[in-house]
């Protein structure tokens, strides 16, 4: 994953502008923050099977989790597809 920033621009109301730090002095970061704050609260969705061939597939993956646990890192996901694919032995 890289960190490049990419610049955007958004309205925002003028009563909000004057909340906001002055450039230079954190707007940036107070941002970002806020973003990430907002992100962080939102609820996943659960996923409830309706059908019954949904409700059998919840079980299956209910039985399985086990052989999928504990779940590979980043580095061991691209160590197994390289070993896959033949590149290392």
């Amino acid at each position: 994953m890289t960190s490049a920033a990419i610049n955007i621009s958004v309205k925002v109301p003028a009563e909000l502008v004057n909340e906001l730090p002055t450039p230079g002095n954190g707007r940036s970061r107070f941002i970002l923050d806020a973003i990430a704050e907002k992100v962080a609260r939102r609820r996943r969705s659960q996923w409830t099977p309706a059908s019954a061939r949904g409700k059998r597939m919840a079980q299956l993956l209910r039985k399985g989790r086990t052989e999928r646990t504990p779940l590979l890192s980043e580095a061991e996901v691209e160590a197994e597809l390289a070993t896959r694919r033949g590149r290392r032995l």
